[in-house]
This record gives C-alpha cells, structure tokens and sequence, in this order.
C-alpha cells in the first residue's frame, strides 16, 4: 500500500495560482534585476510612509474621514465640529454667532447668508490681515463654503484654530444645504411667520 500524500491547496505543487506568481517572480527577477528591487524600495517605503503617517495625530487621512471631512487632519476633526442646517438656522435666528463666508468673493457679492461676513480662504494671506480685527475670539463662528467636499471652510478652521480661535463649527454641507432649507439669505429675506 503507497504512503499516504497531504491534500489541499498548500500541499499541491500544481496550484495554478501559487505556481504562476512564483513563475512571474523568477522571471521578472531574472529579467529585471534593478526594476524588481526598485519596486521592493518602493513597496517599503510605501509601507513606512503609511505607519508613520498613521502614528502622528497631524497625518494626512488616507481614506475619506468618517464625515467625508476634507482637508482636515485628524488631530483638528473633535475641535471643529459640523452642525447641521437645522442648528445653524436656530444660530441665526438667535444670533448667537457670526457667519463666516469661505467661498471666493464674488461668490459671496451674488449671495450670501445675512449678516456673514466674507473671508475668501482661496485669498487667505491678503484677506485674514484685514479681517483679523472684525472676528471676535469670544464669539462662536460658523464657517460655510460651497458644499459637500468643498473643504474650504474646514481648511480656514483649521488656520483659525491655528490663530487661537476656539468656538468654531462647521455648517455641514455649507451654501447648498443653507440655500435648500431656504434660510435666509441677502437676496432672499427671512420668510414672515404665518
């Protein structure tokens, strides 16, 4: 009676899949010494660069953040909360903060929410000198740019932050989700209760 042999995938020398792939590696060994060590590096490298990214709080996200946040580290995300339009509506109507337009100025010169004052992140360096005096650390800022992955307003939180404002949000989906919830804005006034 013969010995017995192992079964299975693993103990077959004929897979077509392991013996392929070793196949391509001796050829591509063979063939093309640097290109196959070159890739190596570039493989390792890639590998380091994703665990050190990882371990530090300021890292770049890699994948969308849970929100599809753009442009935000991940040490910023708990310090710069989104609200949604309908908080931002009860803001508003209350007064209780002061909008902060991010989209570009013309933009904000067609439309705007009332009373929002415009400071254009694509023009940061010129407009956040002129602005720096008319935005009260104290008071709560709500930024808005265009709407789903803009990032604009997330990125001028994120510089805000930097300047030692701390009461800011984020109104989640900014103009577009504003405009839909037909909030008020300069070319169309608040709606009169009935």
């Amino acid at each position: 009676m013969p010995p017995a042999t192992p079964t299975g995938p693993a103990a077959s020398p004929d897979c077509p899949i392991v013996c392929a792939a070793s196949a391509l590696g001796r050829i591509a060994v063979a063939r093309f010494p640097h290109a196959t060590r070159a890739l190596a590096l570039l493989c390792l490298a890639a590998v380091a660069a994703w665990g050190w990214n990882a371990r530090l709080p300021l890292g770049i996200r890699w994948l969308p953040s849970p929100g599809n946040r753009v442009g935000i580290p991940r040490a910023f995300e708990k310090r710069l909360p989104e609200i949604n339009v309908a908080r931002a509506l009860q803001l508003y109507e209350a007064a209780d903060a002061l909008f902060v337009d991010s989209r570009d100025q013309k933009d904000y010169e067609k439309d705007h929410i009332p009373g929002a004052v415009s400071l254009p992140m694509r023009e940061w360096a010129t407009a956040w000198p002129k602005m720096r005096d008319r935005l009260p650390k104290d008071r709560l800022l709500v930024l808005y740019c265009y709407g789903a992955h803009c990032g604009l307003s997330t990125r001028q939180g994120k510089a805000l932050l930097e300047n030692g404002y701390s009461k800011l949000v984020i109104l989640d989906y900014g103009w577009k989700t504003w405009t839909e919830a037909d909030g008020p804005t300069v070319k169309r006034p608040r709606a009169r209760e009935r």
